[in-house]
């Protein structure tokens, strides 16, 4: 289970770096559309990979009081 939590983790931070990335490369020149089509790509990339990332279902049994 701690492998899953560490990718989701990963994944959200990979995440945040690319748009932060994105926020930076539009503020910059329009010289810089192959960097910004690169990162573009990148975060469609990252964000395509949560449709593939495994879930995991504990069942936990039920335990009842008493």
């Amino acid at each position: 289970m701690g492998t899953v939590v560490m990718e989701h983790l990963t994944h959200q931070q990979n995440l945040a770096h690319c748009r932060r990335l994105l926020a930076e490369a539009e503020l910059a020149t329009s010289s810089d559309e192959i960097r910004h089509s690169m990162l573009m790509r990148l975060l469609a990339e990252e964000e395509a990979n949560v449709l593939v990332m495994p879930v995991t279902v504990i069942v936990l049994p039920n335990r009842r009081a008493g």
